[in-house]
């Protein structure tokens, strides 16, 4: 078979199941559509190479539905997040909940553990706060950097989210001392008190990343670092996407291309002194 074939072969097979979820006569969180999500993130595996990719990326009837598919992702993602953490809050276990029921615990420890160390390896100082934008109603990578010892805000502009997320943070480290911020990114301030600035891979489109990196780099302290969460190769369907030019004026340092079982790629950039 020709890698013309393949191509479109695959192609094919991303829209066939896209269909599917589109079909659905509403977005629930079950095993039938957790199947079929799983079929998808399949296809769209970062172990696919960078030129097969760039050609299904290519494809007419790949391009027509990108929009769409990052959208519907957004919302299923959204919707996973509240119902597990409902679970947690709800249950008397919530530890257990977290470490033995919830199928992403260990890929969230170890991004955000490569994370942490990248960070503190690239910093001439120490870095002891953070903000993390796009929190939301499972902040897992909170968790993670206020048990390495860092100092977490958490920012996000959906109110129920940030409320659930507190009653999370709340549930998993009880005395935590957290903030949490409600407000839209590019009309925050005073954030020239984080050394470090976390962004999420859900927040915004492109055009908005866009907008936000600039606020970033105005309000931003120099020599303070910026870690974006994003994608390339298949995975830039599911989430809008930064390359290293998006980043501009900041300086990038670090360039972390993610595979297998990993949902992210990782820019890690900082204000110039």
């Amino acid at each position: 078979m020709t890698i013309a074939n393949q191509v479109g072969i695959h192609a094919s097979q991303i829209v066939d199941v896209y269909e599917q979820i589109h079909a659905m006569e509403g977005l629930t969180i079950n095993d039938e559509s957790m199947a079929i999500f799983d079929r998808f993130l399949g296809l769209l595996s970062n172990e696919h190479g960078s030129e097969f990719a760039e050609q299904v990326l290519a494809q007419t009837n790949i391009k027509a539905i990108k929009p769409q598919i990052q959208h519907l992702f957004s919302l299923a993602s959204s919707m996973y997040e509240r119902h597990w953490a409902q679970r947690i809050v709800t249950s008397t276990a919530p530890q257990q909940v977290l470490r033995e029921e919830y199928p992403y615990f260990k890929h969230y420890r170890r991004a955000t553990g490569l994370e942490i160390n990248a960070i503190h390896s690239l910093a001439d100082e120490p870095a002891k706060r953070v903000l993390m934008v796009g929190s939301g109603a499972l902040p897992l990578t909170s968790l993670a950097l206020h048990d390495a010892g860092l100092e977490v805000d958490n920012l996000d502009i959906q109110y129920d989210d940030l409320i659930l997320g507190k009653q999370v943070c709340g549930a998993l480290s009880p005395g935590n001392q957290m903030d949490f911020i409600h407000n839209d990114i590019c009309e925050q301030a005073d954030l020239d008190r984080y050394d470090v600035i976390w962004l999420a891979a859900l927040v915004g489109d492109e055009q908005l990343k866009d907008k936000i990196i600039a606020h970033l780099y105005q309000q931003m302290r120099p020599g303070a670092q910026l870690v974006v969460r994003t994608a390339f190769n298949l995975r830039t369907l599911l989430y809008p996407s930064i390359d290293e030019a998006g980043l501009t004026p900041f300086q990038l340092k670090l360039k972390i291309q993610t595979y297998a079982d990993n949902f992210h790629s990782i820019l890690i950039a900082q204000k110039p002194v």
